[in-house]
């Protein structure tokens, strides 16, 4: 099996476990009468114990993927055959990690919860990271097929381009609307909306006003609705909402998060592709093909890395960022808008490293 190939299976299982954690959270581990579910969950007063066993059947299936994650990177750094192959193995190794942290207690789960959050809140940067990477990949793909004859324009390409820049400007239009309206609970809500307005309306100046950029107008709209994403889910986890929260939050996240995977998944899978291009063209250049070998092997390493960080987030996300009973949270509220304001801060240094950083190549 070849790295894209793996890639996709690793994402196959990510998302498998992840249902399977959902699945056990709400229909399965409340009824558990294990001592290590007892744990944490009946020793508490007014604590909610089918949902405290639920949550931590999430914990424990994610620690397991995270740490199964981790041990495949490090693994890959040795052999990188670890990574495409020996798949009975690493499912086996997988499932004895799930089985195992069933049957053991979970000590310091307050402390856990802590790290995920702010674990996840570099996942969240993570997924801007991947997402600029797709906008600019998309824009040059319609500026490529503009330009391609000589200079001359190809109308039917920007036509199209501004089409998607239109359909997703309008979205994040009717976003920041329906943010006001439907969350202005308190003064900060209507603060935090405010601000993201601000930086998408900011970005694209900056953008539009950068010199040299390939009118990458569609990165900048794919960054803006990025932005209005996490400023709604910022809003909808402060706890001067009325009511109890709904699931739509997570459905979103996992969708979002399922797609931000997948493109890394494929980013992986393709760099091989470059790296047999690149020694087909330098056969005879062992410097270039001992460069190649070790990007590869690096960027087998960080995928594992996203993922097994993304297996904590989603142990977040699942449990509302470890609120019991499903409660708001303005720990998420805060993550949530930090990781915007540092995911702006990222797309506006790839618009202006290039301009600062005269001697390097971007």
């Amino acid at each position: 099996m070849g790295k894209k190939g793996a890639a996709a299976m690793y994402l196959t299982i990510f998302i498998i476990m992840s249902f399977v954690a959902f699945v056990l959270q709400h229909w399965g581990a409340p009824q558990f009468d294990f001592y290590s579910f007892h744990v944490g969950c009946e020793d508490i007063p007014n604590i909610d114990t089918a949902a405290c066993k639920g949550e931590n059947a999430v914990y424990r299936i994610c620690i397991g993927m995270s740490i199964w994650f981790l041990m495949l990177g490090l693994m890959s750094m040795c052999n990188q055959r670890i990574h495409s192959g020996l798949w009975g193995i690493k499912i086996l190794l997988l499932l004895m990690l799930t089985t195992g942290l069933f049957f053991t207690p979970i000590v310091g789960q307050p402390i856990y919860v802590q790290v995920a959050r702010g674990i996840s809140g570099i996942f969240l940067v993570s997924q801007i990271v991947a997402f600029i990477d797709v906008a600019y990949r998309w824009n040059s793909f319609f500026v490529a097929r503009a330009y391609n004859d000589y200079d001359s324009e190809n109308k039917t390409w920007l036509t199209l381009a501004l089409i998607f820049c239109s359909f997703i400007m309008i979205g994040i239009i009717i976003g920041i609307i329906l943010l006001y309206v439907e969350y202005n609970n308190c003064t900060r809500q209507t603060v935090f909306t405010t601000i993201s307005a601000v930086l998408v309306i900011g970005t694209t100046l900056l953008q539009l006003h950068t010199p040299d950029t390939d009118s990458s107008l569609l990165t900048s709209c794919i960054v803006g609705l990025y932005v209005i994403y996490l400023c709604w889910v910022a809003v909808s986890s402060d706890e001067c909402n009325p009511g109890t929260p709904t699931n739509q939050q997570m459905i979103l996240g996992c969708l979002v998060t399922t797609c931000s995977l997948a493109w890394t998944c494929y980013s992986v899978g393709t760099q091989n592709i470059y790296s047999e291009l690149s020694d087909k063209e330098d056969e005879e250049d062992p410097d270039i093909e001992d460069s190649d070998t070790g990007n590869d092997q690096q960027s087998v390493v960080l995928f594992h890395g996203i993922m097994a960080i993304g297996s904590i987030y989603i142990s977040m996300l699942l449990t509302k960022w470890g609120t019991t009973s499903g409660n708001y949270s303005n720990a998420q509220m805060w993550v949530s808008v930090v990781s915007q304001w540092i995911s702006v801060a990222i797309y506006i240094w790839t618009l202006l490293a290039p301009k600062m950083c005269l001697s390097r190549d971007f």
